[in-house]
């Protein structure tokens, strides 16, 4: 569902850094939800977002790198303990 280099870098370097930015992006870069998934009030569609993600495992890596960067995480505790 992705017709690719559809933004500016304009477009993709203005990008707000909210969920509606990220969801307004996937749409500027081609990912379209065909069933409009979780509409925001603005007309950006969460399910774009997802299509990205899906299509995307490193952005879904750095996401992930960041959060371990940024969260004061416990470590795991041993079975039978």
């Amino acid at each position: 569902m992705c017709n690719k280099g559809m933004a500016t870098i304009a477009e993709v370097g203005n990008t707000k850094h909210t969920v509606k930015g990220l969801c307004k992006l996937a749409r500027q870069l081609g990912y379209k939800d065909p069933c409009f998934q979780l509409m925001n009030d603005d007309g950006t569609v969460v399910g774009d977002m997802l299509y990205f993600f899906e299509d995307n495992p490193g952005a879904i890596e750095a996401v992930v790198n960041w959060v371990l960067e940024h969260y004061d995480l416990e470590e795991e505790e041993e079975e039978g303990q």
